[in-house]
């Protein structure tokens, strides 16, 4: 990781220091670095992943077309 700016630094160097922001009700945690304000979403297993706006747009587009495919149940035709 290149640090674009001096306040990431302690970051590239010493690791990002995490703080619990948030805690959803799907039992993941939402965490902020306190120095350069980096946003890292916990799964259910622990796990750390990369929330971003355009990953977050993703995940709910993804998530209301499950919901349409589960509400609309696909007709079958006997041949």
């Amino acid at each position: 990781m290149r640090p674009t700016s001096t306040e990431a630094l302690p970051c590239a160097v010493f690791g990002h220091n995490y703080v619990r922001s948030k805690t959803n009700l799907d039992h993941t945690i939402e965490m902020t670095c306190s120095h350069c304000d980096t946003v890292v979403v916990t799964d259910q297993h622990g796990n750390f992943e990369n929330h971003t706006v355009a990953n977050s747009q993703i995940t709910d587009a993804l998530q209301e077309l499950y919901r349409l495919t589960r509400r609309f149940p696909k007709t079958k035709v006997a041949l």
